[in-house]
């Protein structure tokens, strides 16, 4: 599955796939606060960091490139209060997450089930609405110009390159790429994909 070659498609496209990463991982928390893998809490509770992060990444992208941009012609100020209210529940979770990580015993797995059920409401919410409202339909409605979303994209990239992680975010986000697409997305040159990604990026958090 390749990226679309229209350049109104590109931002929903990998918006779409980026948004599945987070209820993947999402799914993927909840499933083993059922049974919480205490003899391996610290890679569990990196784990659930690296999810939170990414997603904090993620929006931290969103309203620093794309949201100024598409705010000229269009109103993102909804999903600005949505990720508000995101980050706030992120924040509790990190925080729990790192109390965990100082001492064990304070590990709640009820607690922290409570929190993300809570949670799943406005995220999945959010990451729905706000695929609907970058259409592509939606774009050209609001008359962008293909070269200036074709410039977006590329300063979304090289953000996302800049900020972040990369030993925790980039191998987070291609163990939860669909083996289908995991080839074509995100576009990177074939040596990243197949070479330091998986031998050099994904060994610090390898756990």
């Amino acid at each position: 599955m390749v990226a679309p070659s229209d350049t109104y498609e590109l931002l929903k496209y990998n918006m779409v796939h980026a948004h599945d990463t987070f209820k993947l991982g999402y799914s993927t928390i909840l499933t083993h606060l059922e049974a919480p893998p205490k003899n391996d809490l610290k890679n569990f509770l990196g784990y659930c960091q690296a999810w939170a992060l990414s997603i904090e990444s993620h929006h931290n992208s969103e309203e620093e490139v794309v949201f100024p941009f598409l705010n000229q012609k269009m109103d993102f100020t909804g999903e600005a209060e949505q990720h508000k209210v995101i980050h706030e529940n992120l924040d509790r979770i990190l925080a729990m997450i790192a109390e965990a990580n100082g001492d064990h015993s304070k590990f709640d797995a009820a607690k922290l089930k409570a929190l993300m059920a809570e949670f799943k409401g406005p995220l999945f919410t959010h990451l729905d609405e706000e695929i609907e409202h970058i259409s592509a339909d939606n774009l050209r409605a609001a008359q962008f110009a293909e070269p200036d979303l074709k410039a977006m994209n590329i300063k979304l990239e090289s953000y996302a390159k800049a900020h972040g992680d990369p030993f925790l975010l980039v191998p987070f986000m291609r163990s939860h790429t669909p083996a289908a697409i995991k080839d074509t997305w995100p576009s990177m040159p074939w040596v990243l994909r197949k070479m330091v990604i998986p031998y050099i990026l994904a060994k610090k958090h390898s756990g």
